[in-house]
């Protein structure tokens, strides 16, 4: 900072020097009270100083841009009869239970959601997708992920082609980080 304040006043200093000794082609004398060397003066000062509030703002601004685009995390834990949603913190957005009616016995799980799952834009979510009890194979269409584990190798498939990840024998899966 007192490097940047240093070159603020020698960039002061020089433009006056300069604006000063060549004005409407007519060198000046150098009469430091004169109406000419002071309406000059303040005008470089001002014009500076106004020059240093656009910089600092047009940088807050873009660095504020960038600090816009955070990192959080979605969490979608299935468990034998239905899925939970976790999303800002531990706040439960929605979960999804199948009814004892709904299933016979052997039949396959196919879980039904009539909700929506809203994102922020601008926004890079970390999702940790983990099926708590034997589940190993699942999809998530409201999300567009599917998620395979046969024969020891858990492949985990984006509908957008983003990501195609293998690992051997994970039962907790996650989008960035794997555990």
């Amino acid at each position: 900072f007192v490097c940047f304040v240093c070159v603020w006043i020698c960039a002061l200093l020089l433009s006056t020097v300069l604006f000063v000794t060549k004005i409407n082609n007519i060198y000046c004398t150098w009469d430091f009270i004169s109406s000419k060397f002071v309406d000059t003066y303040w005008f470089v000062i001002g014009v500076m100083f106004i020059m240093c509030l656009l910089l600092r703002l047009c940088l807050l601004l873009y660095f504020g841009c960038l600090n816009f685009v955070s990192f959080d995390l979605c969490k979608v834990v299935g468990f034998q009869w239905y899925w939970v949603y976790f999303l800002f913190g531990e706040t439960t957005i929605f979960s999804n239970l199948i009814l004892e009616s709904d299933y016979l016995v052997g039949d396959m799980r196919l879980l039904q959601c009539n909700h929506v799952l809203t994102l922020l834009s601008l926004v890079i979510y970390k999702l940790w997708v983990s099926a708590v009890d034997v589940i190993h194979s699942f999809t998530l269409a409201s999300l567009g992920i599917k998620v395979e584990n046969r024969g020891g190798v858990m492949k985990l498939f984006y509908s957008h082609l983003i990501m195609q990840q293998y690992m051997d024998n994970v039962a907790s899966y996650v989008g960035y980080y794997m555990d």
